[in-house]
């Protein structure tokens, strides 16, 4: 019985030692487990977006959804109100500058709002029903409309300010087709600078939600997107600070030579128009392309912030509200 009890002793602690060591091996593998979650990038980098790694945030709140549903169904009402009417009333001169651009500008409205509704749908059901394509194609279209409608509007401007200096009442195109020719070029440059970004670039690297759209936050971090974007940001705020300036200048000029009877003058009542358009620029898309630079910067660290996506698509959404400006113009030539 002794030497059967002293038999047992190795197998106890052989037993004992086998059970250390799985125990080891498996605290080790939950260190190894834990180390890789730690690992997982919390910021996207290009090296990083070449694993085609997935990013699933959440989508914003619902007080959030209820401001961009109101802005955006106040859009496609007025804009959609004013593009009518401006269309019904607009007399169109084949060779002004002006009339051209302002028919450029309800054209833009139009293809924008017809745009409108599925991005009401979306925030409205929390939910994306119309492919990932399609959600390109529309996430597109806001941003195409935003920098047609600032060419067009800067065309206006420069327009007025020529006609200004040169104390001339409209600047025209020698021949009519010269004016369907300018905005073809300016569609075109428009559209093949945005559509393919949006198409065929934007959504390759990284696996989004599905159900979510307008998020491409991964893409921002890639340096051709973020060289086009701030390209882009810089040009637009140079522009509206260089013609606000001149603008400025004009109206100081047309005070001083007219002092005492300048409200009276016709050249005011001009040039207040020309400055409800640099208003508009001003109003409407300076926050967002201000905005934008915050944007780009944070985003690459912080992919998922509610904060960040929430303010960026207010704001994009406050681009939309350029869509009135025909109305405006309506109200101030009354």
């Amino acid at each position: 019985m002794a030497n059967n009890k002293d038999d047992g002793h190795p197998h106890q602690w052989l037993t004992f030692i086998l059970a250390s060591q799985v125990e080891e091996f498996g605290e080790k593998m939950n260190r190894s487990a834990n180390n890789n979650i730690a690992s997982l990038p919390e910021t996207f980098t290009s090296s990083n977006l070449n694993s085609n790694v997935s990013l699933l945030c959440n989508p914003p709140g619902a007080i959030p959804n209820a401001a961009i549903i109101a802005m955006y169904t106040i859009v496609l009402m007025g804009g959609t109100a004013g593009a009518a009417i401006m269309t019904w009333k607009i007399k169109t001169d084949r060779k002004s500058v002006t009339s051209t651009a302002v028919t450029n500008l309800i054209s833009a409205h139009i293809f924008f709002l017809l745009t409108v509704p599925f991005r009401i749908s979306y925030y409205a059901l929390g939910e994306w029903k119309f492919g990932e394509i399609f959600c390109k194609l529309v996430s597109a279209m806001i941003h195409a409309h935003m920098y047609l409608c600032s060419i067009f509007y800067v065309a206006i401007v420069i327009t007025r300010m020529i006609s200004f200096f040169r104390e001339k009442k409209t600047m025209q195109f020698y021949q009519p087709w010269h004016a369907s020719a300018a905005s073809l070029v300016i569609w075109a440059l428009v559209l093949l600078a945005v559509l393919p970004l949006f198409l065929g670039f934007y959504g390759t690297s990284t696996k989004y939600n599905q159900k979510q759209c307008f998020q491409f936050q991964a893409e921002l971090t890639k340096r051709f997107v973020k060289l086009v974007n701030y390209l882009a940001v810089t040009v637009v705020l140079m522009t509206i600070c260089v013609l606000l300036a001149v603008q400025i200048y004009i109206i100081m000029r047309l005070a001083n030579k007219h002092a005492g009877t300048f409200r009276k003058q016709q050249q005011f009542g001009a040039q207040t128009k020309t400055l409800l358009f640099l208003l508009i620029m001003i109003m409407c898309f300076l926050p967002y392309f201000g905005f934008r630079l915050i944007y780009i910067h944070q985003i690459v660290a912080h992919p998922c912030s509610l904060t960040l996506h929430t303010i960026n698509e207010i704001f994009l959404a406050l681009t939309a509200m350029s869509c009135f400006d025909v109305l405006t113009f309506l109200v101030a030539a009354h």
